[in-house]
Parts: C-alpha cells; structure tokens; sequence
C-alpha cells in the first residue's frame, strides 16, 4: 500500500523537517482556499498524505492528485474519501481531470496503517467536514489518542448566519459532532477569525496575477482554473485553510484557549460549563501568517516580472487593516 514517503521532498519549496505525517482532509476544488492550502503543503510538508471529502465520484481526489503530480509530489498518497452529495460544490470540469490516475479509496485502511508505524501523533488537518475521521474513529476508536485535530470552521461569537453552523460542520453534522466528542483534544480555527478582511484575496491580488501572467508555469494552470472558476461565482476567497494548515503545522499564528461547548445536532457549538473541552482559536497574527504564506508561494516571481510595469505592486492581501475586524462572507 502507498504510504507517506520520508525521502522525497518538493522541489519548489522547503520542507517541515521531522518525522510526523500530515494528514490533509479537503474538498479541493471549491473555494479556492482549500487549493492555496494544498499547494502550500505540497511546498513544504514533507510527510504528507491527502483525503478529500465531499466527493464527487473520485473527482476531488484526481484533481488533488493531477496537481500534486504536476508540482513533482509522486510520493504523496492521495485517498478518495465520504461522498455527500457535493457534485454542485465541485466547479472544475472533467476535461481537467486525468482519471487515468490512480487514487486510494479506503481511508481507515489508509490511516489506521499510517498510525500502525507513526512514531508520534498524526497531525489532521481538517479544511472540510469532518465525514472521514468519523469513520476513521467509528472503526477504530483506540486511535484517537494517536490524531491530533486541527479544524477549520465553527463559531461561538459571530457568524454570518446565526441559524446555521459554519459550512465545514454543517456538511455533515453527525460527523462533527461524533469527532469533536471523540477526538483527542481538538482544536478548531473558528470562523470568527476566518471570516475577516485581513485574510481576504480577490482577482486584484498579486498571486492571482502571477497565476495568469504569461511566464506562469505550467504546473500552475490547475491552480489557476480553480481561481479562475472561483472568482466567477465570488468576488472573493478567504484563506482560513491556509491559516488552519500554519497552525496545524505548529507555526505561532494562532492563539488557542479551552472552552467547554456543548455540541448541538445541527453542529452549532454554544459555551456549556457541562459541556465538551475544545481548545478554539482566540486571537490571531495575520502579519505572521502574510509572512509565511509569502514565503512558501511565488508571489516574488510575478513582482519581478511586472516591475516594470508598476512602482507599487499588488498585495497578496489586498483589503486587509490589520485589524480582525469580522467581515460578513457572501458565500453559501
């Protein structure tokens, strides 16, 4: 069974240098933050596997993989995980899929081996419902203690909507709640925090610029599609994947405290002294985050060759004061 590979290293960007195994769950090929994310892990997790959820008939994960493959990550495993339902939350064509790739189907198989020979926790990075660690911890309940969950999405303070859980929890509510009960110590990256100008990218960004500048490379055009893709439904994207992915990965971008939550059917998460412990994200450096993001994609090569053209390049995030100040999100 294809593993994690310890040797092999992107090409185009450093590498977390130790032994643990990054497991990234997405539904890639949506909003485009989960896209940002990946190729930021591919650029510097060396230890990385891939489940998608939300599938769409193996779609996500062959789009998942056509992209790792084109950044030169062979080595990374790629896992086809939960379908639910999400043909209309998948906006790249099947001309931009190579189905002749092969993608894993079975994640507990996946994850149960992984955990089998890990030396120390997996860290789960979850940028979408939460369907295959359910099934990972419903099959296999004695590996909780070995997975340590950082999540993208839920609220406590603020949301857009206030009837409704955040999106990556809603889309499977049972999951959720079944997760952030069993999970080792979870920790979620709130949407009180995702949700704000300082993490926002538009078509105005200088990244989405470099992706369609002519001297892009040609590994970049699936990037580029779901850009593309993207912006034509959305003005914007906000790149709480990313964010999620730093934290999880141990860079200091995100403050956490313990609050006890009482988790509801439909996943909304409300202060409970009775409640479940969950370790929520309290305070975030945006700065830091900019930094590190800036440094892992290549936002430089598009100010160099667009120097000529402008004496103040674009921001990678555009519209962002530096502030948290909760901006209301036009997205479903």
């Amino acid at each position: 069974m294809t593993t994690a590979a310890s040797s092999a290293v992107s090409p185009t960007g450093p590498a977390v240098c130790d032994d643990r195994v990054v497991v990234f769950d997405t539904d890639i090929g949506y909003d485009l933050d989960d896209m940002v994310a990946l190729w930021a892990a591919a650029r510097s997790v060396r230890n990385l596997i891939v489940l998608t959820n939300d599938e769409t008939r193996g779609r996500r994960a062959q789009f998942a993989r056509a992209l790792l493959d084109h950044m030169d990550r062979h080595d990374v495993p790629v896992v086809a995980g939960r379908e639910l339902g999400g043909d209309h939350r998948f906006l790249l064509g099947d001309a931009l899929i190579e189905p002749a790739v092969p993608v894993l189907t079975d994640v507990v198989e996946v994850i149960a081996s992984e955990c089998a020979r890990a030396t120390q926790p997996l860290t789960w990075v979850g940028l979408g419902p939460l369907s295959n660690l359910a099934d990972v911890l419903t099959v296999c309940p004695h590996l909780a203690e070995q997975i340590q969950l950082t999540q993208m999405g839920g609220w406590l303070d603020h949301y857009r909507d206030p009837t409704r859980a955040s999106h990556n929890l809603r889309m499977d509510p049972a999951a959720a709640g079944l997760v952030l009960r069993a999970a080792h110590r979870p920790r979620c990256v709130l949407s009180t925090h995702t949700n704000v100008p300082d993490i926002r990218i538009t078509p105005d960004s200088s990244l989405f610029g470099w992706l369609t500048a002519r001297q892009a490379p040609v590994w970049s055009q699936l990037i580029r599609a779901n850009f593309e893709r993207w912006f034509a439904r959305r003005p914007a994207s906000w790149l709480g994947d990313p964010l999620t992915l730093a934290s999880a990965l141990g860079e200091p971008v995100v403050d956490y405290v313990t609050e006890a939550v009482r988790i509801e059917c439909d996943a909304r998460l409300y202060r409970d002294p009775h409640g479940r412990a969950i370790e929520v994200s309290a305070a975030v450096d945006y700065p830091r985050f900019h930094t590190w993001l800036a440094e892992l994609l290549p936002t430089e090569a598009w100010h160099a060759s667009h120097a000529a053209l402008s004496t103040s390049p674009r921001p990678l995030f555009p519209c962002g004061n530096g502030t948290g100040d909760v901006r209301e999100l036009p997205q479903s």
